[in-house]
């Protein structure tokens, strides 16, 4: 979520094109990394990503490349370098840059006001010792999460 480019880095015969597509990852990936590419079972497992995407985005602006590299020797890795400045250049021209930036930005904000808000409210509104009995009431059912929060919500001023 707060990255421009999502590389997706496989390895044959471990099983992680199954748990991959188990994960979702086939969904996040921008770029495919076939790594350890002189392994055995490495074109079975670009082509089982090939299909898996197909299955994903049939009409997709950006067709995520799958790059054998075997990073050990350097193989790929110039082919990886211009996967990775393809899909910036597409980033750029569509406006996806932006979009991916502004999330990104938005996240971090987000973050950190969640996190300063928990440290004034536990600071100040919430006493530490209050804070503990709170999640000492929810963790043995004497209250729920969602009541918790409104509780110590109402006693907060904005």
């Amino acid at each position: 979520r707060t990255v421009q480019t999502n590389v997706v880095i496989l390895v044959p015969g471990m099983g992680d094109d199954i748990q991959a597509i188990k994960a979702g990852i086939m969904e996040i990936g921008d770029i495919f990394v076939v790594n350890k590419a002189d392994r055995p079972g490495a074109d079975k497992t670009v082509t089982e990503v090939t299909m898996m995407m197909s299955l994903v985005e049939e009409h997709a602006e950006w067709l995520p490349p799958i790059v054998k590299t075997v990073a050990t020797r350097g193989e790929g890795i110039e082919e990886l370098d211009d996967a990775i400045q393809r899909h910036y250049e597409y980033l750029a021209a569509s406006g996806e840059l932006d979009r991916r930036s502004r999330e990104r930005v938005r996240i971090r904000i987000e973050t950190l006001l969640k996190e300063k808000f928990m440290d004034r409210l536990i600071g100040g509104t919430l006493a530490q010792a209050d804070y503990e009995q709170l999640l000492e009431d929810v963790l043995r059912k004497r209250n729920n999460p969602h009541d918790a929060a409104e509780g110590v919500l109402e006693r907060v001023t904005f």
